[in-house]
């Protein structure tokens, strides 16, 4: 089942780097298209990923969402390495640049961010 997005898009929207593979984006793209499927019914969900929607403002709103979701589902796969010894907190790279990964409360907090966002941006729609 297509979504309202693709991973280009979404990549674009959010300036995703393109070291990110597209594996590690397209389930929780899936799972975006899904969960608001399921929020605005078959036929609003249809018609915006129609090629002439009959609401055009809508199906931008709907692809904003979409967006949303997908990082809010995306967050905790994207900030969490592993590696063979557990979970990286911190982790030296190449050039000695030092990456520091959001604790789970800080994940948590900014995946909710995206979810009340897409929520705030569908409510309209809504069955």
């Amino acid at each position: 089942m297509a979504g309202l997005i693709d991973i280009d898009l979404l990549r674009e929207m959010f300036s995703i780097s393109s070291d990110i593979v597209d594996g590690r984006l397209g389930g929780p793209l899936g799972a975006a298209s899904r969960r608001l499927r399921g929020w605005v019914g078959n036929g609003v969900y249809e018609d915006a990923a129609a090629l002439t929607p009959l609401d055009a403002d809508r199906t931008a709103e709907l692809k904003l969402a979409e967006a949303n979701l997908a990082m809010h589902f995306a967050l905790l796969g994207l900030n969490t390495q592993l590696r063979p010894s557990g979970v990286v907190k911190t982790e030296r790279v190449e050039g000695d640049t030092i990456i520091n990964y959001l604790t789970p409360a800080e994940i948590k907090q900014l995946a909710d961010q995206y979810l009340n966002q897409a929520e705030e941006i569908v409510r309209p729609y809504c069955d």
